[in-house]
């Protein structure tokens, strides 16, 4: 699902882009948190945009799938970026995630809300 920027095909040190770019995100981000939980080797941050997609986040693609618009009359888009950090690996990936459904909604607030437990807790005592 994954391939390195650099050419190599080592984990440690690198960047690796989503492959499938157009409906693969949903998938890969589920083969690395089946359960929709982070931990200290792996977490994840959504909205991260850059030059890899919007700055859309986890609320805008709920209210995508609702049918809602924004204030100014337009359709939310369904697309979120994220950013699979691997601290010990020193290694990232990227991509854009379009989640279907609640559950896929759901999901993915339970993980942000686990990543963002894991990171205030990196570098802590106890």
């Amino acid at each position: 699902m994954w391939e390195t920027l650099n050419g190599k095909s080592f984990a440690h040190y690198s960047v690796m882009s989503l492959i499938d770019r157009n409906n693969g995100g949903m998938e890969a981000i589920r083969a690395l948190f089946p359960e929709g939980q982070a931990d200290e080797l792996n977490f994840i941050l959504f909205s991260t945009s850059g030059v890899h997609g919007t700055y859309n986040n986890i609320e805008d693609a709920e209210h995508y799938l609702n049918g809602d618009k924004d204030e100014d009359g337009d359709e939310y888009c369904q697309g979120v970026t994220f950013l699979i950090v691997h601290p010990r690996l020193v290694a990232l990936r990227y991509g854009v995630c379009e989640p279907q459904n609640k559950y896929d909604i759901e999901y993915l607030k339970k993980l942000r809300e686990s990543s963002h437990e894991i990171i205030r807790k990196i570098g802590t005592v106890g």
